[in-house]
């Protein structure tokens, strides 16, 4: 019988708002995230809303609230992990800052991924996303533009570059890091935050899952979450 690896730990990627090729409501994750989850040793699930609601036509300008019993149902899904991804979406709801503000208060490992950044610097403040303009930050193209980052950072600990090319695809960009520190910009848009104190807490405003197994830089930012997401298990 082949020995289980109890030493994987186990990532929560919260799963967003689309629709099927069956023109049917669903909540979905893109394949992309769960490969580069398992390429780097977790074991990723989906973090699923509590909701009875139709997130796919609903607006997050709504206010659908949470009740309690549907935020005690969220922490019994996040406390099944030891690491959380919060993927690249359309629209933030509550569920995503409601999880995000969990991994804050008990120092879990999070990683933000486009609209999964634009949710940390929103969380717990009335940040409004604003357009983008510039198509270079809607391209297709797996590098666009380079990002600087801050040597002060986690990030640039991780990446020993303070210079890097990345891809592009958000159409919206924060106004500022809320309670989070800009650590990486391009063209005066945040481009990475983070709180370095803790133990994995970086947002990302590119995708480094899409590319996860040819790009150098990806593959760091994934293994670290993954690593710190081990940390976690042991606490």
């Amino acid at each position: 019988m082949k020995e289980v690896d109890m030493m994987k730990p186990i990532i929560g990627i919260i799963g967003n708002e689309d629709y099927s090729y069956l023109e049917k409501n669903c909540i979905s994750v893109f394949e992309n995230y769960r490969k580069a989850i398992i390429e780097y040793g977790g074991i990723p699930i989906l973090i699923l809303p509590p909701q009875l609601i139709n997130y796919h036509e609903t607006q997050p300008k709504d206010n659908i609230n949470l009740t309690e019993e549907q935020k005690d149902d969220l922490i019994r899904q996040i406390e099944l992990c030891n690491g959380i991804l919060i993927p690249g979406g359309h629209k933030i709801f509550e569920y995503h800052k409601f999880i995000c503000d969990y991994c804050n208060k008990n120092n879990m490992p999070l990683l933000g991924i486009c609209m999964g950044m634009q949710t940390m610097c929103n969380y717990n403040n009335n940040n409004i996303n604003i357009k983008v303009e510039d198509g270079s930050h809607k391209s297709d193209d797996d590098y666009v533009h380079y990002v600087k980052i801050k040597k002060d950072s986690k990030l640039y600990d991780i990446l020993s570059k303070d210079k890097i090319l990345v891809n592009s695809f958000h159409n919206y960009q924060v106004p500022n890091g809320g309670d989070y520190k800009t650590v990486s910009t391009c063209d005066n848009i945040i481009e990475a935050v983070e709180k370095k104190e803790d133990l994995f807490n970086i947002g990302l405003q590119w995708h480094p899952e899409k590319n996860y197994d040819k790009d150098l830089n990806s593959k760091k930012i994934f293994k670290a979450f993954i690593e710190a997401s081990k940390l976690y298990y042991h606490e």
